[in-house]
């Protein structure tokens, strides 16, 4: 059921993403283009200092201009393993260690345009330490109930899906 590429051109290449542009071939005759935003894939950690409780840092998001309440996650740097990029992220961005980390999923966050994916991870054993953000970051650390950060969801004031998706499985494992 795949299409047939029969080109593909490099538009972008940045430090977040990258654009290219295939060209496949239609099935009756032809050709089309299809854009593609390439991404190295990121990590998701959830973290919970007790079972009721999730650990959210707060950043400023430029591309939709406001700070987004967030559970701690990161982009995969150049090769990275995913796993050890999880216990970096949950480090920088909100000073935990975690005794295991356990993989959950992985999903991949657009795939009607992107090759972007994501895998949750649930951090256990925390222990509290420092943060350390890198220079160009900055966050709130904040630690909700579980319940208060989905009534947040439910008055549409957290929009983060990554984070919908973790508050979701939190509530299903806590019931």
């Amino acid at each position: 059921m795949s299409d047939r590429v029969c080109g593909s051109r490099r538009i972008y290449d940045g430090k977040i993403v990258s654009l290219r542009v295939d060209e496949l071939e239609k099935k009756g005759g032809g050709s089309r283009d299809f854009e593609v935003v390439e991404h190295p894939g990121g990590v998701v950690i959830i973290a919970q200092p007790q079972p009721e409780k999730i650990v959210l840092v707060r950043q400023r998001r430029h591309a939709v201009d406001r700070d987004l309440w967030e559970v701690p996650a990161g982009k995969l740097e150049g090769g990275e393993d995913p796993m050890a990029a999880a216990l970096r992220e949950l480090r920088e961005e909100t000073g935990y260690r975690a005794r295991t980390l356990r993989y959950l999923w992985g999903t991949y966050t657009t795939p009607g345009f992107s090759n972007e994916l994501l895998r949750f991870y649930v951090a256990e054993g925390l222990q509290e330490g420092e943060a350390s953000p890198e220079p160009s970051e900055s966050f709130e650390l904040r630690i909700f109930s579980v319940n208060e950060a989905w009534a947040m969801v439910e008055r549409d004031e957290l929009r983060d899906a990554k984070t919908q998706i973790a508050l979701a499985w939190a509530r299903a494992c806590s019931k």
